[in-house]
């Protein structure tokens, strides 16, 4: 039984952690460079992975895919953490870095290491139901982040209605209301750059692990990933069992909320702050930690029979 239950959460860090491996390795190796990995995320960001979102969304009835209870309950618990974080932050570092250490706290990777780590967890039959949640909680994440930045760009909120990945949703969804059917050609493309999503994601995640200024921000980049991997997916996914949530749901929202800081985070802190180096590194520890983390609390919650 034990046994069973470590299997089952190696399947679903491990092919991640490999991945992310190989990326690093071929970063190392010289095979993949700076200008592979600012053309591939390019690449994942505005086409393969909506993509993966649109065919995952609108193949799916809306009432089958849009879990309101779930999202309503990561929404709600998502905003008090951060508030949470916010007043908790003023214990670890000083106030001009709050607003990173904060972001790099909450904000996850949802887009890419979340969405792999489902799939691999509990295959297709999800993907539509993790494509509305991501898409819905990019938004807020979105949201959130301008505003513990503290920057009044309005570009930043325009952005949002500009994000490919939140677009590819709506139109899945408006197609499957619809009920549009997609010529044959054009579903069998779609699905191609689809099936290129993770793996070129995740090579090009592991490939982007920097350590530039470690001894100067260690403080805060340890509590930050403490902070990410292990206290805000405890607290969330105690409440989330108080709340009733088992089985896939719960499984989904774990995932969801254990995942690494997302590299949105330093566009963003580069862009808005001057400490765009910690959130680099808040990235890199918490993508190297979260391969343990996340396999220990699917072996827990797999153990107490939760999921």
């Amino acid at each position: 039984m034990y046994f069973d239950q470590l299997f089952f959460a190696v399947n679903v860090t491990g092919p991640t952690l490999l991945i992310l491996s190989m990326g690093w390795l071929f970063r190392k190796i010289e095979l993949i460079d700076d200008h592979f990995i600012a053309v591939g995320n390019k690449i994942v960001f505005n086409v393969t992975l909506p993509c993966l979102l649109f065919f995952g969304t609108v193949s799916t009835p809306l009432s089958e895919s849009l879990d309101g209870p779930l999202i309503l309950f990561a929404a709600v618990v998502t905003v008090i953490i951060v508030g949470l974080l916010w007043l908790a932050s003023a214990l670890f570092v000083t106030r001009e870095k709050r607003g990173v250490f904060v972001q790099g706290a909450f904000r996850g990777n949802m887009g890419v290491m979340g969405i792999a780590l489902v799939l691999n967890a509990y295959g297709q039959q999800i993907l539509s139901k993790a494509s509305i949640y991501l898409a819905l909680m990019t938004v807020l994440y979105n949201v959130l982040a301008v505003l513990v930045l503290r920057t009044d760009k309005a570009s930043y909120w325009l952005s949002l209605l500009k994000n490919p990945l939140v677009l590819a949703v709506l139109l899945g969804i408006t197609g499957s209301y619809l009920a549009v059917d997609i010529p044959e050609i054009v579903a069998n493309s779609g699905h191609y750059f689809s099936q290129m999503t993770l793996p070129l994601a995740l090579l090009c995640t592991g490939g982007s692990l920097h350590w530039d200024s470690f001894k100067a921000n260690h403080k805060e980049v340890i509590w930050a990933s403490i902070f990410k991997l292990v206290i805000v997916p405890a607290i969330v996914t105690v409440m989330a069992i108080g709340w009733g949530f088992r089985a896939q749901e719960l499984g989904l929202l774990f995932l969801m909320m254990s995942v690494p800081c997302a590299s949105a985070s330093f566009v963003m802190a580069k862009q808005m702050t001057r400490h765009g180096a910690m959130a680099a590194e808040i990235i890199a520890l918490t993508t190297i930690g979260s391969a343990l983390s996340i396999t220990a609390g699917l072996l827990l919650l797999k153990y107490q029979g939760y999921i």
